[in-house]
């Protein structure tokens, strides 16, 4: 195998990479209604797949290993996606927090660390408990879980996506806030 094959194969196999990573995070802002993301997000996905698959349809039959290098591109792509889809964390989550003792205090403290909270009563199957909903972006959920943790180790939760809410406070300043703050400060009309 020659160097240029070689090389064609790992250019192949990142190429890949890239297309399925970019097709996870273009389905999730797609899902999320964000279309200006999901058609740049899109031209570019579908811009390296025709060039990857191009150069491999080309020559796989003489060289089945760029074949190779398309299939664990795609299989790493998938893995890499689901991973970047992860750390970005876009959308909002509905957090049920289920506490059999501790409900009021949960509700205080996840309200003083600057969430929304509302507070229900409940059954269980050991008796009375509390049900709480926080609304919250995904990026946050983590910090809304610490602070109830703080106060019962022990809770139950569980969490979906939120399609849409009209309101969603945040004491955490978002990437695109901390992205654009330098720009703002050049082009205050932003």
């Amino acid at each position: 195998m020659s160097m240029d094959i070689l090389f064609l194969g790992v250019l192949i196999f990142f190429a890949e990479v890239a297309v399925l990573t970019l097709g996870t995070v273009r389905t999730m802002v797609t899902v999320l209604g964000e279309s200006k993301a999901a058609f740049f997000l899109g031209c570019l996905e579908m811009t390296l797949w025709i060039f990857g698959t191009t150069a491999v349809m080309m020559k796989v039959g003489e060289e089945p290993f760029l074949g190779v290098c398309y299939a664990v591109g795609f299989a790493t792509g998938n893995v890499v996606g689901i991973l970047a889809e992860k750390k970005l964390a876009l959308g909002n989550v509905v957090i049920r927090i289920i506490s059999a003792w501790h409900g009021h205090d949960i509700a205080q403290a996840v309200r003083e660390s600057g969430f929304m909270i509302t507070t229900v009563a409940g059954e269980g199957s050991d008796g009375p408990v509390t049900v709480q909903f926080v609304v919250c972006k995904r990026t946050d959920m983590k910090h809304v879980l610490a602070t109830a943790r703080e106060i019962d180790p022990n809770l139950f939760y569980t969490f979906e996506t939120a399609g849409g809410a009209s309101e969603i406070r945040s004491p955490y300043e978002s990437r695109i806030t901390k992205l654009m703050r330098p720009i703002k400060r050049i082009v205050p009309q932003i």
